[in-house]
């Protein structure tokens, strides 16, 4: 039986329609035109063979959706994207019926399609029918052009459009899953966006906190620091923004790649499609290798800066006005290094040339050189202090209760050390993975830490000035002693303060 065009076959049911029911009204003859596409497969485009209906209610040929099927990992259905845990379909009788009957109406009837062009299918040269498509030079050809090609190969007309069309499948089924990726880098920038705004937030409400008590003479302090934020978080937002600009670029270029992929499947009219679909490959190729991979831009605001003992460092500029809580902090003897000589009042040490007889008690250091303060933190905001003037060589900062005394020590954060180190000349480095220097404009006199239990957050500061040195940020859920590794000298007292 010879086969009716997709397109021949919707003008003749809907002749057929309107001789039947011509008293229908204009909505009743949208619903009949939405059936018929029922009659139409949505993978090949031409009438249903053999057609087989999903869990969704969609037809499809049985050659088709096996096709597709073959290609991805977890079977769907191609029209609505619904997924299935097996592949399972049943074949539609009823519909293999109905259009069985319309193909043999319009055998009896069918009358020449008004819009095929005469000679449209015949060869230029040698005036015969355009049967063959050689793979070698991608042309029509018929058979009196085969000696012209000789050592190609050929494909008959219906194999090639089978072939190019797999082909278009198979890139439209690439750039469905590059849509999906860019949908979901969309998301994550759109969601760090968020996270960035909602940390700004947060911040900008703790600077103000902290500068209640002061509003009335620290208020054009307070404004430029929250400026200072905003101009930030502005940069950030602006960076993300762009970045989230870029990624939607891309996003209606594939959207676009696809849409021009889907006109060329429906197209009807096969030799124009083979003589298109060179140059419309080439131009989908070029747009794709020209496409940039984009990234999430994932800066964070700087927390050390915004959130940190901020009264006293204020109070470094205007200690006329400020009476902070400032507590004496100690020296923990059963912890100090047996090279380490404390003083009387516990607030300074130097380092001996001769290791002391001393109880090798659990909490005491026997290979790192160092010493902690006394009773820890299991929670709140501290702030102390101490002078490293003239030093060498130093190490400063935090680290877990659990951690063990005895032998080498490696001090990073992963191990539970949150601290840093001189380590050259005007240069600091923090203890993290993997390792930075901080370029210092200036030599370090004193060294100020903060702690932050509940938040997480430790963070280092130039004392003299109170600019910010580094921060760490990490989840704490054990107490936490503040220790030292360095000579201090008598009379440079160490002292905590309680925010």
């Amino acid at each position: 039986m010879k086969a009716v065009s997709a397109i021949t076959f919707l003008f003749l049911i809907t002749a057929s329609v309107t001789q039947k029911q011509s008293v229908f009204t204009m909505a009743s003859s949208k619903q009949t035109v939405e059936v018929m596409e029922e009659f139409i497969c949505a993978i090949c485009l031409e009438l249903l063979n053999v057609p087989v209906i999903l869990e969704c209610g969609h037809n499809f040929c049985k050659s088709c959706i096996d096709r597709v099927w073959d290609s991805e990992k977890q079977p769907s259905c191609p029209e609505c994207r619904e997924e299935y845990t097996a592949r399972k379909y049943a074949v539609n009788r009823l519909l293999a019926n109905a259009i069985k009957n319309v193909q043999i109406q319009c055998q009896r009837g069918q009358e020449p399609d008004p819009q095929e062009k005469k000679g449209d299918g015949l060869c230029r040269e040698h005036e015969e029918s355009l049967k063959l498509f050689c793979e070698d030079d991608e042309s029509l050809v018929c058979l009196m052009c085969v000696p012209e090609h000789r050592g190609h190969n050929f494909l008959t007309v219906q194999k090639a459009v089978n072939k190019y069309k797999d082909n278009l499948i198979a890139s439209l089924s690439q750039l469905q899953s590059k849509l999906k990726g860019y949908n979901e880098k969309k998301c994550q920038q759109e969601m760090k966006m968020s996270e960035v705004t909602a940390n700004a937030r947060s911040l900008q409400l703790h600077i103000s906190s902290d500068f209640a008590k002061l509003h009335e003479f620290l208020q054009h302090k307070e404004e430029k620091l929250i400026q200072q934020l905003k101009e930030e978080e502005t940069g950030i937002l602006k960076e993300m923004k762009e970045n989230l600009r870029k990624i939607k670029e891309d996003i209606n270029g594939i959207q676009k790649s696809i849409s021009n992929v889907q006109l060329q499947l429906q197209q009807q009219d096969e030799l124009t499609f083979l003589k298109e679909i060179k140059a419309f490959l080439e131009s989908l190729l070029k747009d794709q290798e020209e496409g940039e991979s984009q990234s999430v831009v994932a800066h964070n605001l700087s927390l050390g800066v915004y959130k940190g003992p901020l009264q006293y460092g204020v109070w470094k500029e205007m200690e006329s006005i400020l009476n902070p809580k400032v507590f004496s902090l100690s020296l923990d003897p059963e912890t100090a290094h047996p090279n380490l000589i404390l003083s009387v009042d516990l607030t300074s040490t130097r380092c001996g040339d001769i290791r002391q007889q001393l109880p090798d008690h659990p909490k005491r250091f026997d290979s790192g050189v160092f010493v902690l303060g006394p009773n820890g933190f299991t929670s709140g905001r501290h702030y102390w202090e101490v002078v490293i003037r003239n030093k060498t060589e130093w190490y400063v900062g935090i680290m877990r209760a659990s951690i063990n005394k005895k032998g080498f020590i490696t001090l990073f954060s992963k191990n539970g050390y949150w601290a840093v180190s001189l380590r050259a000349e005007n240069n600091s480095m923090p203890f993290e993975s993997p390792p930075s220097l901080l370029n210092l404009s200036v030599k370090l006199q004193r060294i100020g830490m903060y702690l932050d239990y509940e938040a997480g957050q430790v963070s280092f500061y130039n004392a003299d000035n109170m600019s910010h040195l580094y921060t760490f940020s990490d989840t704490f859920a054990e107490r936490l002693f503040p220790f030292f590794s360095l000579d201090l000298a008598a009379g440079s007292k160490l002292f905590l303060l309680n925010l």
